[in-house]
């Protein structure tokens, strides 16, 4: 029923929204509840969505972290095969056609994919890709390498009784297949890098092992490389007389050489060269064998008169090589850059002649492993050491690697009575850039540099 009020002489129809109770007009509040109701409503819902949406975003997040973690786990479990495939088969990755080698599988809930490649000869990088889900990881050892004889100051395969004493310094990884001397006489011998030896014990006198310095210390029970697995004149395309035939130069009988820089004077009976005049290639090697006999003029023997060295060069006999003059870098890498490297390699001694000078310097990577079969004993040394009367300082720049510990002088109360003394230092680049066709450590392998992401 429709209702009125008075107002202002008139009648009005009074709106049914509005009310009149109390005598005053008011407008009807259940349009405005409802209006509020809903507004409310949508905004919780939409807060409501809003919620849903984090949780899901957030357990997206935490999905795509777990996942990536175990990706990580799954690269580095791939990393590791792969460095064990490389431990086991690096013969055949070194002599294989392919520089690469592709391999895969899983771990979990994830796989992965794992690449070796062949740097160089012996240098190979590992990169490994694990996956779970869609997420992926990458890591990577950007060298791996099987190290080479020239990272060694000095390397014997038996000492001799020979004492490392006061006024020996060592930089580079000095081991013994016997067992070590030490004289700790006034503190003894210093070494800067490992000293390893495959035995069980040492010999200490006049004083105490602790007072010795080992930088990077003393270890026993370690094997490091044998002379018997040099190959020099086998018919793999590996050894060393097989490569100075492809990259190289191949001589036979005794030899002569002069060196002059970047090249080389040869006298050469068997081939009629005197004084003859050879550029190597950029990683050279001479490779001087027998010619029918391992002695006389037929033997493959090398008497180096010195010079200068300005390229990389490695000198390989089959017999003796014996050094009669000074052998120097130029540039000299102590002072300034320089690329210049020499490797001597025999199959039996490395000795200074009768004729050097006194105070002489050998700039090499030295090798006498005595392997020729004709009873050497393998060893550096100087020929009559033990005659005559001082010759002062005999200095080696580079390393020594001997089957058998060889003498160079001797003393008197402390004092230079025959021969030389050593003043030994050895080349740290050798570690990284050893002379060409240098051989390596067979068994052994080394990694480095570990790094996420792939090789650069």
């Amino acid at each position: 029923m429709d209702q009125y009020f008075y107002n202002t002489g008139t009648i009005q129809k009074l709106n049914p929204r509005w009310s009149t109770t109390g005598g005053n007009a008011y407008r009807n509040p259940r349009g405005s509840v409802l209006l509020t109701v809903v507004i409310y409503l949508f905004v919780g819902i939409g807060m409501v969505l809003v919620i849903l949406d984090q949780a899901t975003n957030h357990r997206k997040i935490s999905t795509q972290q777990v996942n990536l973690d175990q990706a990580m786990y799954v690269a580095e479990g791939g990393l590791e095969r792969g460095a064990h495939y490389i431990t086991t088969n690096i013969a055949a990755l070194v002599a294989a056609a392919s520089t690469t080698t592709n391999i895969s599988g899983t771990i979990g809930g994830g796989s992965y994919s794992y690449t070796i490649t062949r740097v160089s000869d012996n240098l190979f990088s590992l990169v490994s890709t694990g996956t779970v889900g869609a997420v992926s990881r990458v890591v990577s050892i950007t060298r791996i390498y099987q190290p080479s004889f020239a990272e060694c100051a000095l390397w014997s395969h038996v000492t001799g009784g020979i004492y490392f004493a006061l006024g020996d310094i060592f930089y580079g990884h000095v081991h013994s297949d016997d067992v070590l001397y030490f004289d700790a006489t006034s503190g003894g011998p210093i070494f800067h890098g490992l000293v390893t030896s495959a035995t069980n014990t040492y010999s200490i006198q006049n004083g105490s092992i602790t007072n010795i310095e080992f930088d990077q210390g003393l270890s026993l029970n370690t094997k490091f490389g044998s002379m018997t697995n040099v190959d020099f004149n086998s018919v793999a395309t590996n050894s060393l007389k097989s490569i100075a035939t492809s990259s190289g130069l191949v001589l036979s009988g005794n030899s002569t050489i002069t060196f002059g820089g970047n090249t080389v004077q040869i006298t050469n009976p068997t081939k009629g060269w005197t004084n003859y005049v050879y550029t190597p290639p950029t990683e050279g090697i001479i490779y001087v064998s027998n010619n029918g006999s391992t002695t006389g003029s037929k033997a493959g023997t090398v008497i180096v008169n010195g010079g200068t060295i300005s390229g990389r060069l490695t000198v390989v006999a089959e017999n003796n090589i014996t050094v009669s003059g000074n052998v120097l870098y130029t540039p000299d890498p102590r002072v300034t850059n320089s690329t210049a490297a020499l490797g001597m390699i025999s199959g039996d001694n490395v000795s200074v002649g009768t004729n050097a000078p006194n105070n002489l310097e050998v700039d090499s990577a030295i090798m006498a492993t005595g392997t020729s079969g004709d009873g050497s004993a393998g060893s550096w040394g100087v020929i009559n050491y033990s005659t005559g009367s001082a010759r002062g300082n005999l200095t080696v720049y580079g390393g020594i690697v001997q089957s058998t510990r060889g003498a160079v002088g001797t003393l008197s109360s402390g004092v230079l009575s025959t021969g030389y003394k050593k003043n030994y230092s050895y080349d740290s680049r050798f570690l990284n850039t050893p002379p060409p066709y240098y051989p390596v450590v067979k068994g052994v392998v080394r990694f480095s540099s570990w790094q996420e992401g792939p090789r650069q």
